[in-house]
């Protein structure tokens, strides 16, 4: 079958355009994330009225849809996903571009930058790696596009760490892996992508979890992720208010009958006892309202906690 262009409109295909490079769609399970961002751009509606999203592999988008004409693998890059479209008006594309060169060539002037890249330039074989499966066809012109800070990144505080891997990932966020990535799949489709976050929506969620699992302060992720505190505490607060609102229904109260084993004594002296709830208190950063502060110190503790 000939490639063309799957985008809405767009007529370009081997035949026509032989100078176009045309990109399969990210693969369903190793790039699902980055495949929900690349419909999300294409906004092609499916016949049921939902989000169009192929099972054929042999999808592709044309380069015309990329400013340099062709997908990069980086997710700072303007062109991780198209995004010239004919339902979306851009000034100048290029200035995306320009600013992202800018910002590479500062970075690079980084003596400590340069050591980084040193570093990262042998490749670990612990690293994910690009598979050529059945399913998931394979650009491999574009095979080494994934920068070193990248690479170290997933090493780093990612869910590319624990990928596969039950015991690391339920020591880091109390889920297997299989029920973090279901989990994920589920609340991925209500996540909007904030331009100013360059965390792929997948990691945001994992640093949620070992949040909520682990406790560790937003300094030390702001410090780990290379970001601002405040963009960490968004993730975070974002995320949480996501999984309240859609998943909050799987927690519930059981029946009274679930409950079997109370101490008789305690029986006697409260007949409508139905469970005792050990409450304990979580240590917080301070608040920066002062009346929230004042409201969520403990005198048990010396420190702003919260309560359960």
């Amino acid at each position: 079958m000939p490639k063309s262009c799957c985008v809405v409109s767009c007529t370009s295909n081997v035949f026509k355009n032989h100078g176009l490079k045309y990109i399969p769609l990210p693969c369903q399970i190793k790039q699902a994330e980055r495949r929900m961002l690349w419909l999300q751009a294409i906004k092609r509606e499916a016949p049921d009225g939902g989000l169009w999203d192929p099972k054929t592999p042999h999808t592709y988008v044309c380069g015309k849809h990329f400013i340099t004409g062709s997908h990069v693998k980086e997710p700072l890059h303007p062109d991780f996903v198209p995004t010239i479209f004919p339902h979306r008006t851009v000034a100048d594309p290029n200035q995306k571009l320009n600013r992202y060169k800018h910002a590479r060539k500062h970075e690079q002037t980084s003596p400590l930058l340069k050591r980084k890249v040193a570093k990262t330039t042998a490749v670990s074989p612990d690293l994910p790696t690009i598979l050529d499966e059945d399913h998931c066809p394979v650009d491999n012109d574009d095979a080494d596009d994934v920068p070193g800070e990248m690479r170290e990144s997933r090493n780093c505080l990612s869910s590319y760490s624990v990928e596969e891997n039950d015991g690391k990932c339920r020591q880091m966020t109390g889920l297997s892996w299989t029920m973090f990535l279901s989990l994920f799949t589920f609340l991925n489709q209500f996540v909007k992508r904030q331009s100013y976050i360059s965390l792929p929506p997948r990691d945001q969620l994992f640093i949620t979890l070992i949040k909520l699992r682990q406790n560790p302060s937003f300094f030390f992720l702001s410090h780990v992720l290379k970001m601002p505190q405040t963009t960490v505490r968004q993730i975070f607060i974002r995320w949480l208010d996501l999984m309240y609102r859609k998943i909050s229904f799987l927690v519930h109260w059981p029946d009274r009958e679930c409950f079997s084993v109370i101490p008789p004594e305690m029986k006697a002296q409260f007949p409508r006892l139905t469970a005792i709830i050990d409450c304990f208190e979580i240590r917080t950063e301070y608040p920066s309202n002062l009346k929230a502060r004042a409201k969520s110190y403990s005198n048990y503790k010396k420190w702003t906690t919260v309560k359960y």
